[in-house]
């Protein structure tokens, strides 16, 4: 368990939600030992004066569950205790078989086998005893970026697909939903009529649709370009209905909340490229 580790950001985003998750029978003992107790454990041994012909379980002083692993690290987030609810274990092999969450097949049969040995011939032969991991995580307190970070890490998965929706309906409506009659009326205020109409009809629809598959094919730029494509529609609908933008229902006033989301995926994009 360190700053940075994928494991530790499982748990510790698991350690923000508004209710813990208790893995229930599908929970095994693990017995994690913090990073930096690791790499000393790793520097002893490089140091010491003798054949390293033989195994270490490297593991921490307490052997304990994932839920209470959870809890601890919730309250170095410093969060208050919080309801635990145990999810069942069939929903858990169904995350894990379809691949739709962050828990793998071989990741949860981990698990729920457990992880733990001895800790004393890791003393014997270094001479250093891990701290429990509270301790160990205490050397460093968290801070409001460490609890954004986890808090946010939910939410970031469903962001590009959430963008990618907007992007769908705003092609798949006009072209299947709204009665051509209407949409030639629209047309028609930017001077647009017949093969004309429908042509533009058709292509800003592909056009949307265009962006949505290439956000769900996580196509680089996808995001900026739906942003560039929206702000085109903003100004022409801005020219020829500016009246839109005092309309109850926020026609285009909801393009801001488009444009922040969109800001949004583009960020995560680029810090994970």
């Amino acid at each position: 368990i360190g700053h940075g580790g994928q494991s530790s950001a499982l748990f510790a985003t698991l350690a923000a939600l508004p209710v813990t998750p208790d893995l229930g029978r599908a929970d095994g003992l693990v017995q994690p030992i913090h990073i930096d107790d690791l790499v000393e454990v790793v520097v002893r041994l490089l140091r010491a004066p003798l054949p390293l012909a033989f195994r270490i379980d490297a593991v921490g002083p307490e052997p304990m569950s994932t839920a209470a692993l959870v809890t601890i690290l919730r309250s170095w987030l410093g969060l208050p205790d919080t309801m635990h609810v145990t999810v069942p274990r069939w929903l858990i092999a169904g995350v894990a078989r379809f691949g739709i969450g962050p828990v793998t097949r071989e990741g949860l049969a981990m698990l729920a086998a457990g992880n733990t040995a001895s800790v004393e011939p890791l003393i014997a032969i270094t001479g250093f005893r891990p701290a429990p991991i509270a301790q160990a995580l205490a050397r460093r307190p968290s801070n409001w970026a460490d609890l954004r970070t986890v808090r946010f890490a939910p939410v970031a998965p469903i962001l590009r697909t959430a963008l990618a929706l907007v992007w769908f309906a705003g092609g798949a409506i006009p072209l299947f939903v709204t009665p051509a009659a209407t949409n030639m009326a629209w047309l028609a205020r930017v001077g647009l009529s017949g093969s004309a109409a429908t042509i533009a009809l058709c292509a800003g629809a592909l056009a949307d649709i265009a962006v949505c598959a290439a956000l769900l094919l996580r196509i680089r730029g996808a995001a900026l370009a739906g942003i560039a494509l929206m702000a085109t529609y903003t100004l022409i609908l801005t020219h020829i209905v500016p009246e839109l933008w005092a309309d109850p229902f926020g026609p285009l006033a909801k393009n801001v909340a488009v444009l922040a989301l969109s800001l949004a995926v583009n960020a995560l994009e680029t810090r994970h490229g």
